[in-house]
C-alpha cells in the first residue's frame, strides 16, 4: 500500500527534540491529566490525549511540556516552531538557522484537523496539508515497537471475512469492532462486500514507497481493503493538477472512522484504500 508525505522524527536525527528526561523533569512533573505550578499549568489537552493512546507521560519540564516514554526520553510537546514541511520523498526540509532537519513537536499532530463525517471532495493543490500526516518516529517506536522484531512479538490475528490477518494487539480491538459495524452493514447491503475481497494488506515491515519515512503498516495499525477498486494520487494521470477521486463507500468510512481509525481518503494525497489507527485524531477531547 503506498502512503506519502508525513512529517516524521527519526531517532538518527532526533537532537534536542529527543532529549534526557532526568535533566529536564520537575519534581512538580503532572501525569497525563494533572496540573504543575501549584496547579495553575494544566497538561495540554493533546499532550494528555497522547499520554491516554500511546505510551508515555506528561510531564512538565524546563524545556516545557512533553511526553517522557519508558525510556526516559523526553519528547517536546511546543519545540517554539512552526510545523516543518514535508518533502516529497518522506524527508524535512532544513531549517533556515542551522541548516539542520527541521524537527516536529507532539502538537503538530493536531496541526490539521481531522474532519469525519460525510464523504466531500478533497480541494486544493499538492501544499494542502493532509491531517494525521504528522507521525513522531520515536512515540510510535515506543508504542508498538522499534523494530519489526518488537512489533512482530506484539501481533495478533484478526478474522477479515474469512481470512486472518496480522494486526497489533493495541489495535486489535478497535479492528474487530470496526468489522463488526461491516458485517452488520454488508448484510444491509451486499454491495459493500466486494472491498473485502483482495485486501491490500495489514501488517508489513517496510518504508512508505519513494521515502525513507515508517508506514504505519510497518507498526501493525494499519489496513489497506480492495485495491481493485482503491483510488491513489500517485496513480493519477496526468499527475497535475492533483484531482481527488475515491469509489469507496460512507459505510465503510463511517465504520472505521467510529473505532479511532482514520481515512485516506481524508487528504488531497489521497489513499482510498487505506485506514490507519489514530485515535488521538478522531476524539473530541483531544482538541482545543
Amino acid at each position: 500500500m503506498p502512503t506519502v508525505l508525513l512529517l516524521l522524527l527519526s531517532s538518527a536525527d532526533a537532537g534536542v527534540f529527543l532529549q534526557s528526561a532526568s535533566a529536564l523533569v520537575r519534581p512538580t512533573a503532572a501525569g497525563a491529566a494533572g496540573v504543575a505550578d501549584g496547579g495553575t499549568a494544566a497538561v495540554p489537552k493533546g499532550l494528555a490525549c497522547l499520554a491516554k493512546y500511546y505510551v508515555g507521560t506528561a510531564v512538565q519540564a524546563d524545556a516545557g511540556w512533553g511526553l517522557m516514554l519508558p525510556d526516559a526520553s523526553f519528547l517536546s510537546w511546543d519545540n517554539g516552531k512552526a510545523p516543518p514541511d514535508a518533502l516529497e520523498d518522506g524527508g524535512l526540509a532544513l531549517d533556515d538557522d542551522e541548516g539542520e532537519p527541521a524537527l516536529p513537536a507532539l502538537k503538530d499532530i493536531f496541526a490539521t484537523p481531522y474532519q469525519k463525517g460525510p464523504i466531500v471532495p478533497v480541494s486544493g493543490d499538492d501544499t494542502l496539508d493532509d491531517p494525521g500526516r504528522a507521525r513522531i518516529d520515536p512515540l510510535f517506536k515506543a508504542t508498538y515497537g522499534a523494530s519489526w522484531r518488537e512489533v512482530m512479538r506484539q501481533l495478533t490475528k484478526v478474522k477479515i471475512f474469512g481470512t486472518r490477518y496480522p494486526f497489533h494487539e493495541r489495535a486489535a480491538q478497535p479492528l474487530e469492532r470496526a468489522l463488526a459495524r461491516l458485517d452488520a452493514a454488508a448484510k444491509d447491503d451486499p454491495k459493500l462486500l466486494p472491498f473485502f475481497k483482495g485486501l491490500g494488506g495489514t501488517w508489513h515491515w517496510r518504508r512508505i514507497a519513494r521515502s525513507r519515512a515508517l508506514s504505519t503498516h510497518a507498526f501493525g495499525i494499519a489496513i489497506d481493503l480492495n485495491v481493485e477498486r482503491s483510488n491513489y494520487w500517485r496513480w493519477q494521470r496526468p499527475k497535475k493538477p492533483l484531482k481527488w477521486v475515491n469509489r469507496y463507500p460512507q459505510a465503510i468510512v463511517d465504520a472505521f472512522e467510529a473505532e479511532g481509525f482514520i481515512w485516506g481518503g481524508r487528504w488531497i494525497h489521497y489513499d482510498t484504500m487505506h485506514f490507519e489507527y489514530r485515535p488521538e485524531l478522531l476524539d473530541p477531547d483531544c482538541w482545543d
